[in-house]
């Protein structure tokens, strides 16, 4: 089991379970990887506060490994994934943690392919901090790396975004940018780049307000605006920009389920979606899964996790996969999840189609869901426990078909995570409190 890679990355909270001495070895490690290699690396961060020291530790242990940096500052995770695969990057990183609270920071590198890296790669550098020596080549003279100011890349990831859209122009929509990293991005692409009539909020940043009461994982503040202000729909991005939610013009939720069931049959419609196939997680509704049925959409299933969606597409040769959380993952044009290229397509479907969200999404009926997070002291002994095992085999034998219950452990947190989907959210309410009753008496 792995000590610093969870699900996506390193991830944790600065200067507690994130080290600037453990990026500062994970540097030291990815500038020479493999065996002395000197390697050109793009890396770039979000807003949030220790991005700036994070940074300085990775490059510093890069450069001692002999590695040329190309500084993107401020950017968004998929833009990464892009420019790494486009410029013939070596590895890229990102220092972000996502949807997390500013105390919180991470690690995420992509290999030359824009994919995250293999878990081989994340094994090696892990044996290589728990060595507790620093037993790589340290350049000197001529041969110590250095950093080259890279910004100027940010023109051709919005030149990709550009080429993803149609004529948008017609919208009117209102933007929700996190205090993060699409506070950099959006305007130049939405009102500079494609004319949009856009409204923003949470664009200015001070390090500690990232994801505060806002973004894709606090909806109040964009709901309001959207159905007050005759709106055609809101963009709530998280901190890094990789996952989208959306807000319908009545203000109804479009989360990541309801993006793939409109972009699923809008590219049937056009004879566009390979082998009538999606890709979901395990967290997908099962709501979405009777629709996409009655629409003859088929799917795979895999954890949660973009990296296991981007997986499955990669081995099924498939063009579209994503989360309920709202990354998505339009593989034919990039190899992870990106909230600015997901806005472009949806957007697109609205505009083609002259429908509202709501109405694109009419024939989903979405199941109630209740998901509660418990704190544990053992995750894994917790979810090896026969009476855990028990009492969800007794609920999934009174849910039947009508509901399912899925309990799983967080995999960047000592959290258990259970969820149940059912007729009523009451009964969804009953089967979580119970089962979170039994993980509480567990992790005592």
């Amino acid at each position: 089991m792995k000590k610093y890679f969870g699900t996506d990355g390193v991830r944790g909270r600065a200067n507690e379970v994130l080290t600037v001495k453990i990026a500062y070895q994970i540097g030291r490690f990815i500038g020479q990887y493999p065996s002395g290699h000197k390697n050109k690396i793009l890396i770039g961060r979000d807003t949030r506060l220790s991005g700036d020291m994070f940074d300085a530790a990775l490059i510093s242990g890069l450069t001692q490994s002999g590695a040329i940096v190309y500084e993107l500052g401020i950017t968004t995770t998929p833009s990464i994934s892009y420019l790494v695969e486009q410029e013939r990057f070596d590895f890229g990183i990102m220092i972000s943690a996502s949807h997390n609270p500013y105390f919180d920071n991470g690690i995420k590198i992509f290999a030359p392919s824009g994919e995250k890296i293999s878990a081989k790669i994340e094994a090696e550098i892990e044996n290589y901090i728990n060595r507790g020596s620093d037993d790589l080549p340290c350049l000197k003279n001529k041969e110590i790396g250095y950093v080259i100011d890279a910004k100027h890349l940010l023109d051709k990831y919005l030149d990709f975004l550009v080429s993803n859209a149609g004529d948008l122009s017609s919208l009117r929509i209102v933007v929700d940018c996190a205090h993060g990293s699409a506070s950099v991005l959006a305007r130049k692409l939405f009102t500079d780049r494609l004319k949009i009539d856009a409204t923003y909020l949470n664009e200015t940043f001070n390090g500690t307000d990232i994801n505060y009461l806002c973004g894709s994982t606090h909806l109040e503040q964009i709901t309001n605006e959207t159905k007050n202000g005759n709106y055609d729909l809101g963009l709530a991005f998280d901190g890094d920009a990789d996952r989208l939610i959306l807000i319908s013009r009545d203000g109804n939720v479009i989360d990541g389920d309801k993006v793939l069931y409109l972009c699923a049959l809008n590219f049937k419609k056009h004879h566009d979606l390979k082998d009538d196939t999606i890709v979901l997680t395990i967290m997908s509704n099962l709501g979405l899964k009777k629709a996409l049925a009655k629409e003859g959409i088929f799917f795979e299933e895999v954890d949660v996790g973009d990296k296991y969606v981007q997986a499955k597409l990669k081995e099924k040769d498939l063009m579209l996969g994503g989360e309920q959380s709202g990354h998505i993952i339009f593989y034919r044009d990039l190899n992870t999840g990106d909230g600015l290229l997901t806005a472009l397509k949806v957007m697109n479907v609205v505009a083609k189609e002259n429908k509202t969200l709501d109405q694109l999404v009419d024939k989903l009926t979405i199941l109630p869901q209740v998901l509660k997070n418990e704190k544990v002291s053992n995750k894994v002994a917790v979810m090896e426990s026969k009476e855990l095992k028990v009492l969800i085999e007794e609920i999934e034998r009174e849910l039947g078909e009508e509901g399912r219950i899925l309990v799983r452990p967080s995999g960047t947190e000592q959290l258990i995570r259970v969820m149940v989907e059912a007729k009523t959210k009451e009964l969804c309410e009953y089967y979580v409190d119970k089962t979170i009753a039994l993980v509480k008496d567990l992790s005592f």
